[in-house]
């Protein structure tokens, strides 16, 4: 019995003993198992704040396109009433000159009725439109007429026995010869500026090889805006043979290119009598030689010109527009002689 109570007495500390052991251990473990849940909870939380910024810059650059795709549609739809408006204008003078055309077998209205129908449109009427074909040489327009298509002003014709050219120009400038035929020659109607700046009716014969590059010469002179004072056929001038009449175009700054005739001078005949020469602005531009030691030229008008630094606008000088442009369709310029020299002179052999 007595061993019995000293076992007792014993084992009853040692109970309390692993009784309180156990005890700390379960508030280890608890106290372990809250700081690893608030560890998660955090990073569960700086995951979600990540995630909620990402999703705000994401959003803000989602809205960002929108607006941009917003003002996109805008512009093209503002464009798309722009074209539609221009359609139905085009329409409406469609219909207008429909409706303005005269039908042939059509009877003519009476000035009232016409008057009526002019005071019950809306607007003024429509321009018909311009053709080449029908402006006469000297003719000047309106530029606002031509704008948008320049290029189909500058043509080139068949010159034909019996025709309105031919009739103008045989037993002048042209009469039947050996080494030129009319097959030979392009009659060419082209606009230039003349010397006010207004847009007026040109034309010009010229040789039918080099008749495109002359048509594209004046096209490009066109669009510099570079001045012509006239630009009529020599035929205009007529004083009853080709070295006098050639004199008179020039008293009257007239640029021309075709006349059967010889050189200055006599002789050979010259490139003008094949159209393989022009002669620009001759007032301008004048013919010059060196006589004992003296400059001479023939025309009165020409004496301003003669100093070639005297500024005006319609000398020409190397490189110039007017001889850069030339120059670039295979012309030679007279400009550039010894003596005699041919300030006004352009050509091209072939």
């Amino acid at each position: 019995m007595k061993n019995d109570n000293r076992r007792e007495q014993v084992e009853q500390p040692m109970k309390k003993e692993n009784s309180h052991k156990s005890g700390n251990t379960l508030w280890i473990l608890l106290f372990t198992g809250m700081v690893c849940m608030f560890l998660v909870m955090g990073l569960l939380c700086y995951s979600f704040v990540g995630m909620k910024k990402e999703l705000q810059k994401n959003s803000r650059t989602a809205e960002k396109k929108d607006i941009e795709l917003s003002e996109t549609i805008s512009q093209m739809k503002q464009e798309i009433q722009k074209l539609n408006e221009k359609v139905l204008v085009q329409e409406q003078e469609i219909a207008d000159y429909k409706k303005n055309a005269p039908v042939q077998g059509e009877t003519a209205q009476n000035p009232q009725e016409e008057a009526a129908e002019e005071n019950a449109m809306i607007g003024p009427p429509a321009r018909p439109a311009l053709s080449v074909d029908q402006l006469q040489p000297g003719q000047i327009i309106d530029s606002s007429q031509i704008q948008g298509s320049e290029n189909t002003f500058f043509k080139a014709y068949e010159i034909s026995e019996g025709d309105a050219v031919y009739n103008r120009i045989y037993g002048k400038s042209y009469y039947e010869n050996e080494n030129i035929g009319l097959q030979d020659l392009r009659y060419l109607k082209m606009l230039h500026y003349n010397f006010n700046h207004e847009v007026q009716v040109g034309e010009m014969i010229v040789n039918a090889a080099i008749s495109n590059d002359v048509l594209s010469v004046f096209q490009e002179l066109f669009a510099a805006e570079y001045e012509i004072q006239s630009m009529r056929l020599i035929d205009d001038y007529w004083t009853g043979d080709g070295d006098s009449s050639d004199s008179n175009s020039i008293d009257n700054n007239n640029t021309s290119a075709f006349c059967y005739r010889q050189i200055t001078g006599g002789g050979n005949l010259s490139n003008h009598a094949y159209g393989r020469a022009i002669d620009i602005n001759p007032q301008q531009n004048p013919y010059v030689w060196s006589s004992q030691g003296q400059l001479q030229w023939s025309h009165e008008n020409a004496s301003p010109y003669v100093d070639r630094a005297c500024g005006d606008p319609h000398v020409i000088v190397e490189n110039d527009v007017c001889y850069n442009i030339f120059a670039k369709y295979g012309f030679s310029w007279g400009g550039l002689w010894s003596d005699p020299v041919d300030y006004q002179h352009f050509e091209k052999e072939s």
